[in-house]
């Protein structure tokens, strides 16, 4: 399968909606703490748990595409009701969109996955809002 090339910005925003917020998973942890426009309690959440645990310069995407079931901020990504919207190769070398919750996508052998592009993390408002610091 080919290399996706990408722009510098490809894939970094935040779509803020009523229910959820979608945020581009080309950032970097150190981009989402210094981005206006991601929610204020996402970035202290990034900042105080899951930071510790992972690069700041690691983008999101790669960080969730690489993440097993024992990782300390799976627990973390999975109380914000985190879903993934995850574009995967096909045989005929298009790509075809899917939504799944990060526990799915876990379960997927890594081998099968290792293609898979992560294009945006969609967070719930209710969860992010009821997250206990």
């Amino acid at each position: 399968m080919a290399e996706l090339q990408f722009g510098e910005n490809d894939y970094k925003y935040v779509i803020q909606e009523f229910s959820k917020t979608m945020i581009g998973a080309r950032y970097t942890y150190r981009e989402i703490l210094s981005a206006e426009r991601v929610p204020f309690k996402f970035q202290t959440i990034v900042d105080r748990l899951i930071v510790p645990y992972a690069d700041m310069d690691m983008m999101l995407g790669d960080h969730l595409l690489n993440m097993t079931a024992d990782d300390k901020n799976k627990r973390i990504f999975e109380n914000l009701k985190a879903k993934l919207r995850i574009s995967i190769p096909q045989a005929d070398g298009s790509y075809t969109t899917k939504d799944m919750p990060l526990g799915a996508l876990i379960a997927i052998d890594p081998e099968e996955k290792k293609d898979y592009f992560i294009q945006e993390m969609i967070i719930s408002n209710l969860a992010l809002f009821g997250f206990k610091l």
